[in-house]
């Protein structure tokens, strides 16, 4: 969301939502939804006044001439409710006139003074559609439940349907309460912070709160990462769904596996060997990650339990563990175009573990920084979680081996357990 300070106060021309102030009562002549907006209708002294919100889409929709055509065509004016605010004024508001057809902006003192009574503002995560149409002025503030982006509902279908005690239902279930009560604490923290301290306050009917949950109870992370495992080998439709609500809502730090990654098989030695132990599967849900086709074939890596699929380039696409589920020390490391494989003391070839972005070299930025963390990671504990792109900086001999050290190295090449300890720890 963006915050900016306001200059819609300098040298304002005649327009009727800047400098125009009622001396006859306004009539309210009700609220509608339609086509994705929900429209506040007056007939005030200067001709009928349309305050508008959009439902759906919550980023800048700027009013224009068409716009006022579209929804008002008898209007004098429409005034449409920003996604922003102004630190001062609370919600920013945008209007244009019949007359001039040109956008300007104007505030919540301004449009009371047109309107006679303050408008109704509802937080984006609170605009329920029929509850919005029935608005009337004077209104009591309602406490309603924020709308949550995408919707979790299929997440608690899940957690319903599991047996008592499951780890997948906790799963489900965390990932939906945390959705919920972080898009309810924002609405209430925003309120609080840009409408409830703005100095328009008392011109603003702030007609919606969000009812706000206790925070959901801290559940074990190896709860959470064995119950998303579990769903994400199923391979019903209730499960894929779960699988991008998972995605979208922030429970897929717990997943096995959540970035994807294209292998050329030929690419190196290691790859070619991964390639080979790749197996038929059913189309797990985890799978959601390489699209939606459910005709493709899929395959799956036995050891990791991650799906992959064949591209039409010859390539083969897969997702990356988070973490490897290896039994012995790391005892070198390939570079490959495009992928890094890391291959333990008991000869098991793993794709390296990866959660965001890409392992790149020969440069200085999140790439490089991200494989010396890789690298550093691995030699102390195998199995540890990849690195994000954020986090403390590597040691200084794989920094600058990922960065300066290697940028002249052709792929594929290979690192021992020795060169790898000898950069990081000289």
């Amino acid at each position: 969301m963006v915050f900016r300070r306001s200059d819609k106060h300098e040298n304002p021309p005649a327009r009727l939502l800047r400098n125009s102030v009622a001396t006859k009562p306004s009539r309210f002549l009700g609220g509608e939804h339609s086509d994705g907006w929900v429209l506040y209708r007056w007939a005030t002294e200067f001709g009928k006044v349309v305050l508008a919100y959009p439902i759906d889409d919550h980023s800048m929709v700027f009013p224009d001439a068409s716009l006022l055509e579209k929804f008002a065509p008898d209007a004098a004016a429409l005034v449409v409710v920003e996604a922003d605010y102004d630190i001062l004024h609370g919600p920013n508001l945008e209007a244009v006139d019949a007359e001039e057809g040109e956008r300007y902006g104007t505030d919540w003192q301004r449009l009371e003074k047109v309107l006679g009574t303050p408008a109704p503002y509802w937080h984006h995560t609170v605009r329920h559609p029929e509850l919005m149409a029935a608005w009337r002025p004077g209104s009591a503030t309602l406490h309603v439940p924020a709308i949550v982006h995408p919707d979790p509902a299929p997440l608690l279908r899940l957690a319903a349907e599991e047996a008592d005690g499951s780890h997948a239902a906790m799963a489900a279930l965390d990932t939906a309460r945390r959705a919920i009560w972080s898009t309810a604490e924002s609405c209430r923290q925003q309120l609080t912070d840009y409408v409830d301290s703005s100095e328009h306050l008392a011109h603003i009917a702030v007609a919606a709160r969000p009812l706000v949950p206790q925070e959901p109870p801290t559940v074990a992370k190896e709860i959470l990462r064995d119950g998303w495992r579990s769903i994400l080998n199923r391979t019903d439709t209730l499960a894929a769904e779960c699988a991008r609500l998972g995605q979208a809502l922030g429970g897929d730090k717990y997943f096995p596996g959540s970035c994807k990654v294209t292998v050329a098989p030929s690419s190196c030695a290691q790859a070619a060997k991964w390639a080979s132990r790749l197996q038929p599967s059913p189309r797990v849900a985890l799978a959601v990650y390489l699209g939606d086709n459910r005709d493709q074939d899929i395959l799956i890596d036995p050891v990791t339990d991650m799906p992959a699929v064949h591209t039409p380039a010859g390539k083969i696409e897969t997702v990356a563990p988070q973490r490897l589920p290896a039994r012995s020390p790391l005892a070198m490391l390939t570079i490959a175009a495009g992928s890094v494989w890391v291959t333990t003391t008991d000869g098991t070839v793993f794709l390296a573990p990866q959660r965001a972005g890409g392992y790149t070299y020969g440069y200085g930025g999140g790439g490089p920084r991200s494989l010396a963390s890789l690298i550093d990671l691995l030699l102390n504990d195998i199995t540890h979680p990849a690195p994000g792109y954020r986090g403390d900086r590597p040691p200084a001999g794989l920094d600058h081996a990922t960065e300066n050290g290697w940028k002249d190295r052709r792929p594929p090449f290979t690192l021992t357990r020795a060169e790898l300890e000898a950069l990081r720890d000289g």
